[in-house]
């Protein structure tokens, strides 16, 4: 959106940092709030019907002000495919295999739908585990689940998430099996910085000199510094597409 604020300073990798330790949902959400599409629902959501937000794959509307770690965007399962589908088993159980919401308070937050589903974000601002919950709650204290999962592809992520739940839930903290580890991180993050730095108005070269430091020349650069152009020309093409189009990206994969 021309003349707003960029969202972080593109100037200094510094503020971008907490990125390579996140799950990349956190790109999705960090691309989403900087949508101008998004701001500007966002800045007329009292006026929108009450599922609007699922125009955006969320559940509920979040600040476009509040960074991935404070925001804590609960996605829809229609846009995550990571999105664990439970509900409170019959019959009765062993404690070890009963689930209590309550040992894990410190990582929750919970939507509450008006056909009653329950959709539970697990998160430490850094990893995701997302659980809705049909036909009963988790708030009645330790219940037994089960998990409804299908098709061959499908139940992959699922299961994923499922370990990830289990392992919490077992251990009541976070084990460094849910660590994030983004291979492509950097480069997300360097998308994203060129992202602020187009919302902020700076041109190509000034990104050039900031991002690749000495090895853009001094002078002429577009032609002594060629592949550094065409290499910011690349980035402000994507940074463009993914303002118009934030969840169009490997977030949810």
């Amino acid at each position: 959106m021309k003349g707003d604020p960029p969202m972080l300073d593109w100037l200094s990798a510094e503020g971008y940092a907490m990125l390579r330790l996140c799950d990349r949902r956190a790109f999705a959400w960090e691309w989403l709030r900087r949508s101008p599409s998004y701001r500007r629902l966002w800045m007329a959501r009292d006026k929108l019907p009450p599922d609007a937000p699922e125009r955006v794959g969320l559940l509920a509307w979040v600040d476009p002000g509040l960074i991935w770690g404070e925001a804590r965007p609960i996605w829809n399962i229609g846009t995550d495919p990571k999105v664990l589908d439970g509900r409170p088993a019959i019959g009765k159980a062993h404690a070890e295999d009963l689930f209590d919401i309550r040992s894990l308070a410190p990582f929750v937050s919970v939507e509450i739908a008006a056909g009653h589903t329950e959709h539970w974000l697990l998160s430490d601002g850094r990893w995701v585990i997302r659980l809705d919950i049909h036909d009963g709650t988790l708030l009645g204290g330790p219940v037994l689940l089960e998990y409804r999962l299908n098709g061959r592809q499908s139940a992959k992520s699922k299961l994923d998430a499922l370990h990830q739940l289990l392992t919490l839930s077992e251990k009541g903290r976070a084990p460094r099996s849910l660590a994030p580890h983004e291979h492509r991180a950097a480069q997300w993050i360097l998308e994203l910085r060129v992202g602020d730095a187009l919302l902020a108005g700076a041109t190509q070269q000034e990104m050039a000199r900031v991002l690749f430091k000495s090895a853009i020349a001094p002078r002429r650069w577009r032609s002594q510094s060629a592949s550094y152009r065409l290499r910011i020309q690349r980035l402000v093409r994507i940074a463009r597409h993914r303002l118009s189009n934030p969840l169009d990206g490997p977030w949810f994969e």
